[in-house]
């Protein structure tokens, strides 16, 4: 039986796309808040709340970094990355010919919101301090190694603040980012 992804609107089905993956919903009796997490992002149903069956997948693509992750506090620990667009939307879309340019631009100014809320809280996530002095040691390899790897975490910090205001501003590039960034 072909894995096919459970998120409303997504026609992602396993051997579709190469590197594509598909994953469980955490099972009731193991994992059951992490459970009602995921079941409260994919949004399915409405009225009665949807269960999902041992054999409902959701595709990789639905997670900020293309994979799930067991650790708590990644934005990936629950799925996060959905589209707008639903199945009625896209009959809607087949059978009205063409939309109202208002209508138009009032959903792309709210997709707009919602990624610029989705960046914001990733932005807060991945904010962490800069590097404090702690505890000083007396070995001299050993401060030596603290040192630069202070130096190291406040340059990624301020590397971080950097991309910060970039995508605040919302005016870059994804290609000159990354270029930016990985220097490629």
């Amino acid at each position: 039986m072909p894995d096919s992804c459970c998120a409303v609107g997504c026609t992602n089905r396993r051997g579709n796309k190469p590197g594509l993956c598909f994953y469980r919903i955490p099972s009731e009796r193991e994992h059951p808040e992490r459970r009602a997490l995921w079941i409260c992002a994919i949004k399915r149903g409405k009225g009665k709340q949807w269960q999902p069956s041992k054999y409902t997948r959701i595709c990789s693509e639905h997670f900020v970094k293309g994979a799930k992750s067991d650790i708590p506090i990644s934005p990936d620990w629950v799925p996060s990355v959905f589209t707008p667009a639903t199945k009625k939307r896209k009959r809607e879309k087949q059978h009205s010919g063409m939309k109202n340019k208002r209508v138009e631009e009032e959903e792309e100014d709210e997709e707009k919101k919602k990624k610029q809320a989705a960046v914001d809280v990733l932005l807060e996530l991945s904010s962490v301090p800069r590097a404090k002095e702690e505890q000083q040691c007396t070995n001299r390899p050993c401060r030596e190694k603290i040192e630069r790897l202070k130096r190291e975490c406040n340059g990624l910090w301020e590397e971080n603040q950097r991309l910060k205001y970039i995508i605040r501003s919302g005016n870059f590039d994804d290609l000159a980012l990354v270029k930016e960034t990985f220097g490629k």
